[in-house]
């Protein structure tokens, strides 16, 4: 067959994109129409199909896209006709530098059509809303998945020395020694500036994100900042959260829920396990109303009962104790088995 050719186009029309039936599946999924703004080909209005499936970006209506014609799903020895060729969509091409889109609505058109269309509304798709998402500032070296709707994924590595003139934008938000040293940032729902400006992902700022870090430190807030919670380091002298560098899992959001659907759900350390709220700690329900026990408070009741049982009686003229002190010598015994050495709860009462 002919070499491959390649193409420049202009999503017209995405109408039978997000449709499934046999027969679309059959002649392949997730197809646009699409006109060349060039005269490489003679063709006018062309189906165009995906490169790949297996990483999928749809073009919106307007934007420009690189076409390449080539073999297409076939039983047959392929020759020499476009029945054998197929058009597949291979990038878009960002005209207007902009993630949320890249429309230039209008560069396929004919005087005719610029004519009869062009005061009218050219909407890039039926539900796809335009709007001003800022690029994510790059660092040297980092490997960047945008979304079209502020959403993202950063390979990247620690920053140790910035330089002084200017060579970013905006440093990054974490920090470490050791340039090069990998992180890995999913982040949704960040702030957006104006003109196209570049914004960098902040732990405490974006609707909800996770870092995998390696020896990062994270400026992450632990409470609020009108009421923060953080940690003390009575486990470990390293367990600020905003100041530890060896690899940890951060993970923010207004709410999150794990659940394991028919095992075991473990959270596992050698060290130890800190539940922290400026709120309460609810076990069981959300419902549950039943106060926690003060371990200590209660080993000093119990002391004082055992202590008062054995003190002498008086009944009129005569003194003396029980006869039988076995029992609370036996809870005497019990109460050295009453406070854990694992277990620890912060004392609050009403």
């Amino acid at each position: 067959m002919d070499n491959i050719q390649y193409d420049v186009a202009e999503v017209l029309s995405t109408d039978l994109t997000y449709k499934y039936s046999t027969t679309a599946a059959d002649r392949g999924l997730f197809q646009i129409i699409a006109r060349s703004i060039t005269e490489h080909t003679k063709t006018d209005n062309y189906t165009v199909r995906p490169m790949s499936l297996n990483n999928i970006k749809i073009p919106v209506v307007g934007e420009i896209i690189l076409v390449c014609q080539t073999v297409k799903r076939t039983t047959q020895k392929l020759n020499d006709t476009n029945k054998d060729k197929s058009w597949y969509y291979v990038q878009t091409l960002g005209l207007q530098t902009g993630v949320n889109n890249n429309k230039s609505t209008g560069a396929s058109w004919t005087s005719e059509e610029h004519n009869q269309i062009n005061n009218q509304e050219h909407p890039a798709g039926k539900t796809f809303v335009e709007q001003k998402i800022s690029s994510l500032q790059p660092f040297e070296g980092d490997h960047i998945w945008q979304g079209r709707f502020g959403n993202s994924i950063r390979f990247g590595s620690t920053i140790s020395t910035i330089p002084e003139d200017n060579y970013y934008h905006k440093a990054p938000t974490w920090s470490g020694d050791v340039n090069g040293d990998p992180i890995i940032i999913l982040a949704n729902g960040q702030e957006n500036l104006d003109k196209k400006e570049f914004v960098v992902e902040d732990i405490n700022k974006d609707n909800s994100s996770i870092y995998l870090t390696s020896t990062q430190s994270i400026p992450i807030v632990l409470g609020s900042e009108k009421e923060p919670n953080s940690l003390t380091g009575c486990i470990t002298t390293r367990g600020h959260e905003s100041k530890y560098q060896d690899s940890q899992l951060l993970a923010v959001s207004d709410r999150i829920i794990l659940k394991a659907r028919t095992d075991l759900a473990v959270i596992d350390s050698p060290l130890g396990i800190v539940l922290n709220s400026t709120g309460e700690i609810k076990l069981g329900s959300e419902d549950a109303t039943e106060s926690m026990v003060h371990g200590d408070v209660l080993l000093s009741i119990l002391q004082n009962i055992i202590n008062q049982l054995r003190t002498n009686v008086k009944a009129g003229s005569a003194t003396g104790t029980f006869i039988n002190l076995d029992y609370s010598d036996e809870a005497q015994k019990q109460l050295q088995e009453l406070l854990s050495s694992k277990y620890f709860i912060n004392k609050n009462t009403y």
